[in-house]
């Protein structure tokens, strides 16, 4: 973190890497390197989980609003969705995720503006998992850059693989596009939840609803069939050629969408049996139009990419209770690319 001896930079500059470094210090729980001699990282999870429930009151608040959650199942063409009634998820769901917006308002993740509490991991000396005080599950995870920097995947996948691989089997990662779903679209980071709690976990495994649409360098990549949104899945023992396949993926989505810029996505990632398996969620916008209605009219879901894993969260009652498999199947439909997969295949 530290400028180097001999450097040029300014006056101005060393301040800041000395401001940067004191923020960052203050915030450390406990630090995650890799190294085999240290605690694993589910441990220090739990560990960091423990002490911010006792010490951070916010969080403590959070994790008392989770015993009041209302779920409820809806059996649709094909899958199935939870419907989740959290109402502390309201300020997520409606977040104002526009630039203006975004540029109006500090950022939230940045070391600086974390609440006073508020302490993390130091994972790999450029990320700081923290606990998320708005959660959709117990041990909700926010995995954020210690840089503030914007959120993208492209360059970041071997990090993404790298969570999956040092949290192991009990846990997915997950990433939400900057313009589909993230609260913080102007700071990079990663969210991670116990595995298990998402629907498309099973369902996506089920080899009747897969088509495998390419192969090669180790890398399977398949169509999810008769699941209500378009699902692509990355499988694989290694992480280099998954991680190369998914760039790869990335680029042609840009080529063939004529994009200059990250296309929308959410994605999911897990372990099973040794394998990687990455879940890509294409997507053509971010919120269905019956959230700009009016009155009585509207309908508060965001889809994100806990939504898009089959996990609706509905932070107002009235949808908890009005919504039905025709809405979530039109939802899914709006908001997700029609596109034929095999074009984004290299």
């Amino acid at each position: 973190m530290k400028l180097s001896p001999g450097s040029n930079s300014t006056g101005e500059e060393e301040d800041l890497s000395i401001d940067k470094e004191t923020n960052l210090s203050n915030k450390v729980f406990a630090v995650f390197d890799g190294k085999k001699n240290e605690k694993n990282l589910p441990q220090l999870v739990s560990e960091l989980l423990t002490d911010q429930l006792e010490t951070w009151r916010e969080l403590a608040d959070g994790y008392e609003s989770l015993k009041t959650t209302k779920d409820r199942e809806i059996c649709c063409n094909g899958f199935s969705v939870r419907l989740r009634h959290n109402p502390l998820r309201a300020k997520s769901t409606m977040a104002a995720v526009d630039k203006g917006s975004v540029n109006e308002r500090p950022c939230f993740l940045c070391l600086k503006n974390l609440p006073g509490n508020q302490k993390g991991i130091l994972y790999r000396n450029t990320y700081l998992i923290l606990c998320n005080p708005m959660p959709a599950f117990h041990s909700h995870l926010t995995i954020a850059a210690v840089d503030h920097r914007p959120q993208f995947i492209e360059a970041n996948i071997d990090v993404f693989l790298q969570l999956m691989t040092d949290l192991g089997n009990s846990w997915t990662i997950l990433y939400n596009g900057p313009e589909c779903g993230a609260s913080a679209p102007d700071h990079h980071h990663f969210q991670a939840i116990p595995a298990g709690l998402l629907p498309i976990e099973d369902e996506s495994a089920e080899k009747t609803k897969l088509t495998k649409i390419a192969h090669g360098d180790g890398v399977s990549i398949y169509r999810v069939n008769n699941i209500g949104r378009e699902i692509l899945i990355l499988e694989g023992e290694s992480r280099p050629p998954l991680g190369s396949s998914f760039q790869g993926m990335i680029s042609a989505m840009k080529e063939n969408l004529f994009l200059n810029k990250e296309p929308m996505i959410n994605v999911a990632g897990f372990m099973e049996e040794g394998e990687w398996r990455i879940l890509i969620f294409p997507r053509v916008k971010h919120r269905p139009d019956a959230f700009f209605r009016e009155g009585d009219e509207r309908i508060v879901v965001s889809p994100a990419v806990i939504e898009m894993c089959g996990v609706i969260v509905t932070p107002i009652e009235r949808d908890f209770k009005r919504l039905d498999a025709h809405d979530i199947e039109n939802i899914y439909q709006e908001v997700s690319l029609k596109n034929d997969m095999s074009n984004f295949m290299l």
